[in-house]
């Protein structure tokens, strides 16, 4: 019996393990493990500059480069053995563009990227590239770059101390109109496409369409190449990349300008904001918060009443109350007058008539007159037996403010 589990624990285990080792063989024979490479897009740095793997390919190359957005080099200039590349997005205004002019004629460099197309009927205005006599124009028949069936306009450039030409990818539909003609300038049939000409001691270079500097075409044709002659700088040189001359907003400028002074400013809202908040004088009670119950109420409509002398107009009522309810225990009192109703009323009640003369016919005088009538009013209702209750809440109430006022 042993030798018999012995071998249904060897099957039963060893029949698995040798089909998952030879799984692993036959896995290992007929896969093998390769790098693939995903495509992520842009990263945040290149799609904010466009101009970043032209600025990395001329590092490589041992080219001092830099890039910079903003307008605030074209307030402060480079040296004039420096290379300045812009994108012109915009206009410029006067002071800057003769800026510019007298460093370029001084010895710089300057390459622009021509953004504004200007139209026939239109007159250049703060346009750095009317200054130079050039504008840009666009060709609404030409397929744009993308298009299907359009890959662009492919021109062969012809540099000294190379062996063969430069290919370099443009646009089609952009290009540029000068005022004169100079023999560094790229023509391709009857279309400017690049002004290359000296201004003074410097050089310009004017592009109708820069995508060959672009992160996405640099690596085409020879983009790279081209521009990197393009933009080479004096000995001793650096090449400045100002791939943005978007105009930042006031608080930007203000922000970058004067950002203590900003600070301070919010701090001191902010502390004003807060002295708004503060009260100036005590807390009012909400009178909402406990409502009174009706003895209250009507002992607040006696004291009023009392205060403004019309107290009587209480006691009136329950005198009214009362004299009704005789009448309906002895209507002839109705027939009768004030002292034969009172001598009536004082035999029937046992009381004396004087007694009943000062509840019902008498006005009070003072405070303990008032009261003295209220509980006179008060007794002689319960004798009418016509309830157990008092004749007139208000009056009853009176009565005890007063008491209640009396004793204090």
């Amino acid at each position: 019996m042993s030798m018999e589990r012995r071998l249904t624990s060897l099957t039963l285990y060893g029949v698995p393990l040798l089909l998952l080792a030879g799984s692993f063989v036959w896995f290992l024979d007929n896969f093998e493990r390769r790098p693939i490479r995903v495509q992520e897009g842009q990263s945040t740095e290149a799609r904010r500059n466009p101009w970043l793997a032209f600025e990395r390919f001329l590092r490589d190359g041992g080219i001092p480069v830099e890039s910079v957005s903003g307008r605030a080099l074209l307030t402060d200039l480079p040296p004039i053995t420096d290379t300045l590349v812009v994108r012109l997005r915009g206009p410029l205004g006067r002071d800057r563009r003769a800026a510019l002019r007298r460093w370029t004629e001084d010895g710089g460099r300057l390459v622009v990227e021509a953004m504004s197309v200007q139209e026939d009927a239109e007159r250049p205005q703060e346009d750095l590239l009317a200054d130079f006599g050039v504008r840009l124009r666009v060709d609404p028949d030409a397929s744009p770059v993308g298009d299907e069936g359009a890959d662009g306009l492919v021109i062969e450039i012809r540099e000294t101390g190379l062996p063969r030409p430069l290919q370099v990818g443009l646009d089609p539909r952009y290009f540029l109109e000068s005022e004169e003609r100079f023999p560094g300038d790229i023509r391709v049939g009857d279309r400017l496409r690049l002004v290359r000409r000296p201004v003074g001691a410097g050089h310009l270079v004017l592009i109708a369409d820069g995508g060959f500097l672009r992160n996405e075409d640099i690596g085409r044709h020879d983009h790279a190449l081209f521009a990197a002659r393009l933009v080479r700088p004096g000995p001793d040189g650096r090449v400045w990349l100002l791939h943005d001359t978007f105009m930042p907003g006031l608080a930007e400028l203000a922000w970058s300008a004067a950002p203590e002074a900003l600070i301070s400013a919010g701090i001191l809202i902010l502390a004003w904001l807060w002295s708004l908040g503060a009260r100036l004088g005590p807390l009012e009670t909400d009178s909402r918060e406990r409502r009174r119950d009706l003895l209250e109420h009507l002992d607040a409509s006696g004291d009023f009443l009392w205060r403004h002398g019309r107290a009587s107009s209480l006691v009136e009522t329950s005198r009214q109350r009362i004299l009704a309810a005789w009448l309906r225990r002895y209507p002839h009192l109705d027939r009768s007058d004030p002292l034969a109703r009172t001598q009536d009323i004082a035999r029937a009640s046992g009381w004396p008539a004087e007694r009943v003369s000062r509840a019902l016919f008498v006005r009070a005088e003072d405070d303990r007159a008032f009261v003295e009538q209220c509980r006179l009013l008060q007794s002689l209702w319960r004798r009418t037996g016509a309830g157990r209750g008092r004749p007139a809440g208000d009056a009853g109430s009176l009565s005890n403010h007063q008491q209640s006022r009396r004793n204090g």
